[in-house]
């Protein structure tokens, strides 16, 4: 029983992380230096990073 709820718990935790990325289209990079930019005017926060090619974006909080 105890086993059940943390699988569950880590499924719950998981799925709110996965909506917390946003990908910014179009941009490409090599570093995540290059995202801090478009991830600030998209979300306001500069937490970015260069993910297989492509900038994704994290919240603020």
């Amino acid at each position: 029983m105890n086993t059940k709820f943390i699988f569950l718990l880590l499924v719950v935790t998981n799925t709110m992380m996965l909506f917390d990325t946003k990908p910014v289209e179009g941009i490409s990079c090599t570093g995540s230096k290059q995202c801090y930019d478009p991830c600030k005017r998209k979300t306001g926060c500069p937490n970015a990073k260069c993910m297989n090619k492509s900038c994704k974006c994290y919240g603020c909080g």
